[in-house]
């Protein structure tokens, strides 16, 4: 019975695999009554699969849904193109798509925001008598578009603040879905933050709310199959992480079909079959969820080595707790690699144990970081070359830094050196000009040219007074 479970897509709204959860309740809930809401948590939690079933709850309560997929709009577009193609998307759901056009085109003195939320209010809600849910998903594609659209969350914010003195709107309500938090939806600190609606919180699957997932594991034919043990089973590796589950569960679930006689009871062949599907080194580096959380891990943080320390604490069963106003913690959280426990954090499941364990850490741990003039920060493990043009790893455009200026170099464990290759306009520590190779410390200010960057290794060697920080000889190989 394979073919009972999806993995890794969005859920027909009566698949038999579909896990009710307590946010099913939640969401229907508050968006009934005219709430706004929002479901920001990491990828492959069933965001989109719980959109579609409450999608189907309220049509049944006679409420007009929209529901716009920020991926279809594309990236590569004007802030004009991009709220027109959000625009034309309401019209289609709504059939009212040549009133909307009409109006997008009548308003071209207003700005794509004004005219988007203006043909909402004065063509839909004047069109339609009943209650209108946008649902917003995949919200964090807004981060990869060529411009900001804090305007666009501020003016929902906006829509539901103006509730008051304009009654038409309670019948208009949005609810935001992707990998995100709320701080990042508005992220110009000069701007009121995003802090409108009710979170609602997608956990994993409990063992009793996961129950349905065991009428597809075993055939029909084999009543010796204790298909409860084995969910049981699952749910120890997965602990109900619903792509982890459901992928699982169709692995067993194809096993036993094929009826295939094994040494390994059932509950050894679970254990057998996660090693394979997970654990094994070729499964790390194929598993679309294993590379999401690893690439959210290591490709998306601003400071990989603090995450990683933090990580490693939670790792290791240091009592961490949550804090929605921590950088640190909301990327773990978004990462999927942790989830709360009691309002701490711990790693999600055994799977995830396994797979980013402390020599995962280790592996991938930047010896050392440069945190650059914008606030980004690029890491170094042995060597990292700064100059003028693109080939080097920092690039400082700018005619006072030489093509190729400097050098950050690794000499042993832990200890990277400082060298000028020779440039025209010096290398500065902390306001010193160097002539000699020099090891770097933690928080050392480099300046070249005019950029000032910051050297960033706590668990740099500590030096005893009179210990020599420069040496005659060159550190490159």
């Amino acid at each position: 019975m394979t073919g009972f479970y999806t993995i890794g897509g969005t859920l027909h709204h009566d698949s038999p695999a579909y896990v009710e959860r307590q946010a099913d309740k939640q969401l229907q809930s508050v968006l009934s009554a005219g709430e706004f809401a929002y479901v920001l948590t990491s990828r492959q939690m069933g965001k989109s699969s719980l959109m579609v079933r409450t999608t189907r709850e309220l049509r049944k309560q006679d409420i007009k849904v929209v529901i716009l997929d920020f991926t279809a709009v594309g990236q590569n577009v004007s802030p004009e193109q991009w709220y027109d193609g959000l625009l034309l998307g309401v019209g289609r759901q709504l059939d009212l798509e040549d009133e909307l056009e009409d109006y997008w085109m009548d308003n071209q003195r207003l700005s794509p925001v004004q005219r988007w939320f203006g043909a909402i209010r004065e063509i839909a809600l004047a069109k339609l008598d009943q209650p209108i849910v946008i649902f917003c998903d995949e919200i964090d594609v807004v981060k990869s578009l060529p411009f900001r659209t804090d305007e666009f969350f501020g003016a929902i914010r906006e829509c539901y603040n103006r509730r008051i003195h304009d009654p038409a709107l309670n019948r208009l309500n949005f609810c935001l879905l992707g990998v995100a938090t709320p701080a990042q939806l508005i992220s110009d600190p000069n701007n009121t933050p995003f802090n409108v609606g009710n979170r609602i919180q997608l956990a994993d699957f409990s063992l009793a709310e996961a129950q349905p997932l065991a009428a597809g594991i075993a055939p029909p034919n084999q009543d010796e199959v204790d298909a409860t043990a084995i969910l049981e089973r699952i749910h120890y590796w997965t602990h109900g992480h619903p792509y982890l589950t459901q992928k699982l569960c169709r692995k067993i679930a194809g096993i036993l079909s094929a009826g295939e006689p094994s040494e390994l009871n059932h509950l050894e062949t679970v254990d057998a079959v996660c090693e394979e599907t997970f654990l094994s080194t070729r499964a790390r580096e194929q598993d679309d969820n294993l590379l999401f959380v690893r690439d959210m891990m290591i490709r998306n943080a601003r400071d990989l080595g603090s995450l990683l320390e933090r990580y490693s604490q939670i790792q290791q069963g240091d009592e961490i707790l949550d804090d929605e106003a921590d950088d640190i913690c909301n990327h773990l959280l978004l990462s999927g690699i942790v989830r709360l426990k009691q309002k701490q954090l711990v790693v999600r499941n055994r799977i995830y144990n396994h797979v980013f364990d402390q020599s995962w850490v280790t592996k991938v741990k930047p010896v050392a970081e440069v945190e650059m003039p914008d606030g980004n920060r690029i890491r170094i493990k042995h060597a990292c070359t700064i100059g003028r043009t693109e080939s080097n790893d920092i690039a400082l455009p700018n005619p006072r830094v030489s093509r190729r200026h400097a050098v950050i170099q690794s000499q042993s464990t832990n200890e990277l050196w400082l060298v000028d290759l020779g440039s025209r306009n010096g290398v500065f520590i902390n306001g010193k000009r160097i002539s000699q190779p020099t090891l770097l410390r933690d928080r050392d200010l480099i300046s070249i040219g005019p950029f000032q960057l910051t050297f960033i290794q706590p668990n740099a060697p500590r030096l005893d007074a009179g210990t020599q920080t420069t040496m005659d000889r060159t550190v490159i190989d």
